[in-house]
């Protein structure tokens, strides 16, 4: 699936920089997309917008925008920015679903209007979507939390932050958090609960757990924002030298926490890559070209000798 998947993204390429070049004469049509974030605040979202807004300029005759709620992580506010996006009548709407049922029936008032629409980054657990574009979220858990285990020599004491709940990016990591956990029977997970991708609540759980445990050896995570808060939490009661910090996502606030030995590990997804991915697919769709239904990216996992590489 991943190798079909990867050929996909290379003759899309291929097209788009065709295209770009004037070997194929395009349709005169001028296209309308909008991208809808989970957040306008936090940089990972940032980081997609800037990705599309440079992706687009591959791309004759498409306008985009770029939206996202006022309050992170609002699939209240993302289900307004789809009714308004249809109102508009857009030709493609390309969201990263801050709740994967939830927001099932604007995709679906989406589908009703005959917008196509793709998932960049978190599935959608229902409607009609084109595309999904990102990494395998259950291996980037599993291959985190396996790092984890390793870096213990396979026994410890360990927490895991999840993220949302209802969340497909959550859902899947914590299960391959948990199932790569398993195959280490000296490890043992003590607890694990949401933190919603917030660093403040990252901090908030983390300052829980150290009243509660007296010996934490390391903690998972499934993104970096919360891990940062959790490293914060530790520093301010002098613990954040006995245990071992694993995460996901990779920005300046990352690498510098990478550089200062705050944290073992983190990965990268390719953000930018994904929401171009779902943008050429969705323009190659309006041109009457297949499109595979799930594209994968692949996953790197970070650590402080490869910091040079990502600054």
């Amino acid at each position: 699936m991943k190798r079909r998947a990867l050929v996909c993204l290379i003759l899309a390429v291929i097209f788009v920089v065709t295209i770009a070049g004037g070997a194929i004469a395009a349709e005169k049509k001028e296209y309308n997309f909008v991208f809808i974030v989970k957040s306008m605040q936090f940089p990972f979202f940032l980081n997609m917008i800037d990705g599309a807004e440079e992706a687009v300029k591959l791309l004759p005759n498409v306008n985009l925008k770029c939206i996202g709620p006022e309050t992170p992580y609002s699939v209240e506010e993302q289900i307004q920015l789809v009714e308004q996006a249809i109102i508009d009548g857009v030709d493609a709407i390309l969201i990263a679903p801050a709740d994967s049922r939830g927001i099932v029936p604007a995709i679906e008032r989406a589908n009703a209007a005959g917008i196509l629409v793709a998932t960049p980054n978190t599935k959608a657990y229902g409607g009609k979507v084109l595309t999904w574009t990102g990494v395998d979220n259950y291996r980037v858990g599993y291959d985190l939390g396996t790092a984890l285990c390793e870096a213990l020599s396979g026994k410890g004491d360990v927490l895991l932050i999840e993220g949302t709940p209802g969340n497909s990016t959550s859902e899947e990591r914590v299960e391959g958090y948990k199932d790569a956990f398993k195959k280490y029977p000296e490890i043992n997970l003590l607890d694990s609960q949401p933190a919603d991708f917030n660093r403040e609540k990252g901090m908030r759980l983390m300052e829980n757990w150290l009243q509660r445990y007296k010996k934490i050896d390391a903690v998972g995570s499934i993104n970096k924002d919360m891990t940062m808060g959790a490293v914060e939490a530790a520093k301010l009661v002098g613990r954040d030298k006995e245990m071992i910090h694993i995460t996901f996502d990779v920005d300046n606030d990352a690498l510098d926490a990478l550089e200062n030995g705050d944290i073992l590990a983190t990965g990268a997804q390719n953000e930018r890559s994904q929401v171009a991915l779902a943008m050429f697919s969705s323009y190659l769709a309006l041109n009457g070209y297949k499109v595979p239904a799930e594209q994968y990216l692949a996953l790197s996992l970070v650590f402080k000798d490869d910091v040079p590489k990502y600054r």
